[in-house]
């Protein structure tokens, strides 16, 4: 993966991680679970995070006209499962305030 496009995965990352951003999401997925629809709130807002994550990947590769290569979500992963600690940690401090 080029450096450029890590660079932009981790600064992704980093902004689902503000404290603006979780706790707006915390506020969404919370009335999701109020109402039914999902089961646990750290759970859906862990999957936003690799979401955001991958669709920046993929919007990258569009706007230089490159497909995805297979190494490359193999590294998408490694770098998000190399985050998962912190931003299980980041959710968890959202959630208990």
């Amino acid at each position: 993966m080029e450096p450029a496009l890590r660079g932009i995965i981790e600064k992704v990352i980093d902004e689902e991680l503000s404290e603006e951003k979780l706790s707006s999401n915390y506020g969404v997925f919370g009335a999701f679970k109020d109402r039914g629809l999902i089961d646990s709130v750290s759970s859906a807002m862990f999957g936003r995070v690799y979401m955001r994550a991958y669709q920046a990947w993929l919007d990258y590769k569009a706007s230089h006209a490159e497909e995805p290569r297979p190494e490359e979500a193999v590294e998408l992963v490694r770098i998000f499962e190399s985050r998962a600690i912190e931003i299980k940690s980041k959710i968890s401090e959202i959630a208990s305030l």
